[in-house]
């Protein structure tokens, strides 16, 4: 019998992957829950609710449970945690900005995992007034690090974790639990069917992902003279609340017959996309970890990326794709992005080059996947229990009186 038979375990995540902003980390979460039910642990997903949804449902033989917005999920989800603290056997409290502070309700004998995708220090001024932002920076900075000091810790990647010791002064162990992908069987993929003109951008659309910059780098190597006579198609496929700004920019830069904002599409549709592209762009200030470059890179697609947090983690330079020197300053971003997309696209106009290129981005993408991954989530939350029933609770025993 599993080690995990019949624990009760919660997952805590902001989103669900039915959220109109869901992204990698919500799949991130959902395969970690995944895990610890094909384990045989009693598993509870709590989330935000997103209009529309239901307050909850059952998938996957996972009990999610849903309330409150973007900030009013937080105290939904202390008081779920609260309510049922004597029924919970461990914590999974994933970080999307800030995590629930699950410890703060939960009987100090319980377990909690703190899971980081990346540090947000300087992705608060970005999407909050000055005030608020101070105060998200000190909540990551201080008080994630003060709530979660007597609990197992991980992170995404090892620039994760560096960002950790750095930015937020965290000094304890942290261990790595990277992504996984659906991986596609190597043989439906066929660099010779792709488009060589057509650019592939995935990922949430929002500020952050920076796609704006994306489609300059597109308009500007259109017009280099080593693309001279191709017309460059861009597929966009995401989904958030920077959409309509985006559709008004590709008008602005004239790619309004060029670019496609396809939204959320169906996993087959995106295949099917990722199939015939030849280059993927990402421009994100910073990731925890480039889900989409390996998405891409499993369709034997190459991706031209800002050398960033995350980013450098997830691309091989010069095998699986191209990464590019960072600046503070835009404009410098978009040169430099250019430079890189102008020759990734005069290489994809040579088919051998192509298929080269392709082979690459395949045998890295093989490297993650997401059993090998949810195999990982299951040994570390063993190992997370284990530990907790090796040090009892001496200040907050479980007492045999209460009922569960």
């Amino acid at each position: 019998m599993s080690q995990l038979a019949d624990k009760r375990v919660v997952v805590v995540n902001w989103r669900d992957l039915d959220h109109s902003l869901a992204g990698g980390a919500e799949i991130y979460a959902w395969q970690f829950a995944r895990a610890l039910h094909e384990a045989g642990a009693q598993v509870h997903f709590v989330t935000a609710r997103d209009e529309g949804q239901a307050a909850r449902e059952v998938r996957d033989g996972i009990d999610v449970r849903r309330g409150g917005g973007a900030l009013g999920f937080y105290l939904f989800a202390l008081a779920w945690l609260l309510r049922h603290r004597r029924r919970i056997d461990a914590v999974i409290d994933p970080a999307c900005g800030l995590p629930s502070f699950s410890p703060l309700v939960l009987r100090r004998g319980t377990p909690a995992l703190l899971i980081v995708h990346h540090v947000h220090q300087a992705q608060f001024a970005v999407h909050f007034p000055a005030p608020v932002a101070a105060f998200g920076r000190w909540m990551e900075r201080v008080a994630m690090r003060r709530v979660y000091r007597h609990h197992a810790t991980a992170a995404v990647s090892a620039s994760t974790v560096a960002e950790m010791r750095e930015q937020l002064g965290w000094s304890g162990d942290i261990r790595i639990l990277e992504n996984g992908a659906d991986l596609p069987a190597a043989a439906s993929v066929d660099a010779t069917t792709k488009d060589p003109d057509r650019v592939v951008v995935l990922g949430r659309l929002v500020t952050h992902k920076r796609v704006d910059l994306a489609l300059e780098a597109v308009r500007r190597a259109q017009d280099r003279p080593e693309l001279a006579g191709r017309r460059i198609r861009v597929d966009v496929v995401g989904r958030g609340p920077e959409h309509d700004l985006l559709v008004a920019r590709a008008a602005e830069l004239g790619l309004v017959d060029q670019v496609v904002f396809h939204g959320f599409v169906p996993a087959a549709v995106k295949d099917a996309l990722l199939a015939r592209a030849a280059v993927h762009v990402c421009a994100s200030d910073a990731e925890g970890w480039g889900q989409a470059v390996i998405d891409a890179a499993a369709h034997g697609v190459p991706t031209v990326a800002r050398d960033v947090p995350g980013l450098r983690d997830s691309i091989r330079p010069g095998e699986s794709g191209w990464l590019v020197p960072d600046s503070a300053d835009p404009a410098t971003v978009v040169a430099r992005m250019t430079d890189a997309l102008t020759g990734a696209l005069v290489d994809a106009a040579d088919p051998m080059t192509r298929d080269l290129r392709a082979e690459a981005c395949l045998a890295w993408a093989r490297k993650f996947d997401w059993s090998q991954m949810r195999l990982q989530a299951r040994d570390l939350t063993i190992q997370l229990l284990g530990h907790a029933a090796a040090s009892p609770d001496r200040h907050h025993p479980r007492d045999a009186r209460v009922a569960v």
